[in-house]
């Protein structure tokens, strides 16, 4: 006679549960967005300074001027991504159901994810500028916050601290990139940053007790700003072996996202596969710096 513990059950969830990740875009609210793009590329022209010639003499020449202006190129990423189920997967799973749903909300999110990596991938690294495109802009060494950069100038390698702020802020207003007046017509002040940079701002010592509360808050989620800035918790920021990570700031108008075709998902049975059920997404979306001036990056040691 066997044991009744040999006739233990194993009793299987009925619904499908998710893995963590991070389920939407973040970034997409804080920058320009256009969408409806067509073509190979998309160009953005701009229009420089100018300034003025002080007259010194009676009845001179006039020689007139170039108009100073800027092409800025966007070119497209085209994504997509294919998921199939078997036509016995239904009846094989038994009291659980294809997870169709989940698998779109899966595939929406992973969207969410790739456009936020397209649009930090632009803004940190090489642009396109030039009639056709075909001249490279790299990120400037002059909007870069050395990751050991201190307001007394006795360097110091740190993680994200209020000097950096401060000098990230005082680089945009010295640019003319920002100024509260911005504000007023919806331009916004952004940083995107890791947690790690958040729970490094809890830890400075010059922050006043009412700064301390409000980065609290942020760091719980309550708030989301602090200096001015837009705070944008992102994982997807690149990070050195040596552990140094990539923060940037940026004023919002300066950040051109667009999109070429929009998320969309469709469902099809696949006769040449037997009869699978096939979950298809796709998008296509690109991003660029407008201007080198309307960005800086923060290196941070974490």
């Amino acid at each position: 006679m066997a044991d009744i513990e040999q006739n233990y059950q194993i009793k299987y969830s009925e619904k499908w549960g998710s893995y963590l990740q991070q389920e939407a875009s973040r970034l997409d609210k804080y920058v320009t967005v256009e969408s409806g793009l067509t073509g190979k590329m998309v160009a953005y022209d701009q229009y420089g300074l100018l300034t003025f010639t002080e007259k010194t003499g009676r009845m001179g020449t006039t020689t007139p001027a170039e108009a100073p202006t800027y092409r800025r190129i966007m070119h497209p990423h085209l994504f997509t991504k294919a998921i199939g189920f078997d036509e016995f997967d239904a009846k094989k799973l038994a009291n659980i159901d294809v997870p169709v749903s989940k698998t779109i909300e899966s595939l929406r999110a992973a969207a969410g994810r790739c456009m936020d990596k397209v649009m930090i991938d632009a803004f940190l690294g090489v642009n396109y500028t030039g009639e056709v495109g075909g001249t490279q802009v790299a990120f400037p060494a002059s909007q870069t916050i050395a990751v050991d950069y201190t307001d007394t100038g006795v360097d110091e390698t740190s993680n994200l601290t209020i000097d950096k702020l401060r000098h990230a802020l005082t680089m945009l207003q010295k640019a003319e990139a920002w100024s509260e007046d911005r504000r007023a017509y919806g331009d916004e002040l952004v940083l995107a940053c890791s947690s790690s940079q958040i729970n490094a701002l809890l830890q400075q010592p010059e922050v006043s007790s009412y700064d301390y509360n409000t980065v609290r808050a942020l760091a719980e989620g309550k708030i989301d700003s602090f200096m001015g800035f837009k705070i944008i918790r992102t994982e997807q920021l690149p990070v050195t072996t040596e552990g140094v990570r990539s923060c940037l700031a940026w004023v919002k108008s300066r950040a051109q996202f667009g999109i070429w075709d929009d998320f969309k998902v469709k469902l099809s049975v696949r006769d040449d596969l037997d009869e699978t059920l096939q979950i298809r997404a796709k998008f296509a979306c690109g991003a660029t710096r407008l201007q080198e001036e309307g960005f800086v990056k923060i290196l941070c040691a974490e």
